[in-house]
């Protein structure tokens, strides 16, 4: 499994320094130092390590962190900061979910996961908010705010500092 992994990793590094484009098995096969013969063991080719690479982005930019909240004994403001800190302390760089972003806009297969993922994010965002005691209609518009105030940050240069972040999204909650 140890193989599986390293692709996916390796892709997730491609895919935020070279973009979808630069998803090759050559590449591939230079960044993991694994053979194309283990690339063919773990995916039925480049479609089925793209879908592969989708669901693994869901799974460490998602799903980890929906686990770590859901298992935390917080009341419902610990959680919701529990989440921003795992989010803001990923080491993992903001131009993952730029590239996932512009591989969703021509692939309808990332297309389809990157919304699956935003839904996820926003709806987690809207029912921890509401947990809070924010009304629906407030919890929708705060969960926006925040998702886009973190999703923007990864899209400007110099990047925005965690510590910024945080205090940014702190503001938000007040």
């Amino acid at each position: 499994m140890a193989g599986k992994t390293s692709w996916l990793e390796s892709g997730l590094v491609i895919l935020g320094t070279a973009g979808p484009t630069g998803l090759t098995i050559d590449k591939l096969v230079a960044a993991t130092g694994l053979s194309t013969g283990s690339f063919y063991h773990h995916f039925s080719g480049m479609p089925g390590y793209k879908s592969a690479l989708l669901g693994y982005f869901e799974e460490q930019h998602t799903t980890r962190y929906l686990r770590e909240i859901e298992a935390a004994d917080l009341d419902p403001r610990g959680r919701l900061e529990l989440l921003i800190d795992l989010v803001l302390e990923d080491d993992e760089p903001a131009s993952i979910e730029v590239a996932v972003r512009a591989w969703a806009l021509d692939d309808p297969i990332a297309a389809a996961a990157k919304e699956r993922v935003d839904n996820t994010r926003l709806g987690v965002l809207r029912t921890l908010l509401m947990d809070c005691g924010y009304a629906e209609d407030a919890a929708e518009e705060t969960a926006q705010i925040l998702y886009l105030l973190v999703l923007g940050a990864g899209n400007v240069l110099p990047t925005v500092p965690p510590e910024r972040l945080r205090i940014l999204c702190r503001r938000v909650l007040s």
